[in-house]
C-alpha cells in the first residue's frame, strides 16, 4: 500500500486514486465490446503466428480484434496473406517503414483502433482463455489494468517467474490513454516507456491496477536490455 512506486514517483495522492478506482470498478457494470489487441512488430511475425494468435483464438467470452503496426519486417507481405486465412475476427494492419521503437509503434497500433477497448501486448505474449473476462472485470472509467505476466526463464523449458518489474502489457479504454498522453515517443531506446505511461495514468487520476494473471506468458527471447541500462527506481 505504501511502497508502491507510484507513491514516490507521483505522490501519496495516488493512494486516493487507488481507493476511488477500486470502489468505482467494484460497483460499476462494464459494457462488453470488442477488445482490440494492439501489437507493434518488427521481424517477429513468426511469434505472432505461433504464440499470440493461437492464444487469441482460444479466448472466450467476447470478441477480439487485432491491430498491428509493422515497421518493415522482411516477411510482412506473406504474413498479411497468412492472416487472411488464419484470422476471422476484426483486424486492421499498417506497415510504416521507419526504425522500430516500441513507443511510437504501439502508439500507432492504439491510434488506428476503431474501438475504445484496447489491450497492449508484445508479439511474444500468450494470453489465457479468460483474458477477455478479466479485462472487462478489471477495467473501468477510473481504472486501467496492468496485469503481471509470467516470464519464461529459459528457451523450451516450462519454467516461469512473475515479471513484476514490467508494465508493458495492459488493458485500458482508448479515451483513458488519450488523457494520459500515450507512450512518450521521445523514448526510442529499450525500456522506461511502459512505466512512464503507468505513472501518467496516475497523474490524470486513473488507477493502474496490478494483479498476477495466470496463463499470461511472455515467451523467452534473447534479451534486448542494453548493458548500460539504468533503472528508473
Amino acid at each position: 500500500m505504501f511502497k508502491s512506486p507510484q507513491r514516490s514517483i507521483v505522490g501519496f495522492n495516488t493512494l486516493f486514486t487507488d481507493i476511488k478506482g477500486f470502489v468505482f470498478t467494484c460497483f460499476s457494470s462494464q459494457k462488453e465490446q470488442i477488445l482490440w489487441v494492439c501489437v507493434g512488430n518488427y521481424n517477429r511475425t513468426q511469434n505472432i503466428k505461433t504464440i499470440l494468435i493461437p492464444s487469441l483464438k482460444n479466448i472466450h467470452g467476447g470478441t477480439i480484434g487485432l491491430s498491428i503496426v509493422d515497421t518493415g519486417s522482411q516477411d510482412w507481405e506473406p504474413f498479411c496473406q497468412w492472416l487472411k486465412s488464419n484470422w476471422n475476427g476484426p483486424i486492421i494492419t499498417q506497415q510504416i517503414n521507419k526504425p522500430f521503437a516500441r513507443a511510437w509503434a504501439f502508439n500507432a497500433a492504439i491510434a488506428q483502433c476503431p474501438g475504445n477497448f484496447v489491450a497492449v501486448v508484445d508479439a511474444d505474449i500468450e494470453l489465457p482463455n479468460n483474458y477477455y473476462k478479466l479485462a472487462v472485470k478489471n477495467t473501468s472509467t477510473l481504472q486501467a489494468w496492468f496485469p503481471v505476466c509470467q516470464w519464461q526463464l529459459e528457451p523450451n523449458i516450462d519454467q516461469w517467474r512473475w515479471f513484476t518489474e514490467g508494465t508493458g502489457v495492459f488493458c485500458a479504454y482508448k479515451t483513458q490513454i488519450e488523457i494520459a498522453g500515450f507512450y512518450n515517443e521521445a523514448i526510442t531506446s529499450w525500456g522506461k516507456e511502459d512505466w512512464q505511461l503507468f505513472f501518467a495514468f496516475y497523474q490524470k487520476g486513473i488507477k493502474a491496477y496490478r494483479s498476477n494473471c495466470g496463463g499470461l506468458k511472455h515467451h523467452w527471447h534473447p534479451s534486448l536490455k542494453p548493458v548500460d541500462f539504468e533503472k528508473w527506481f
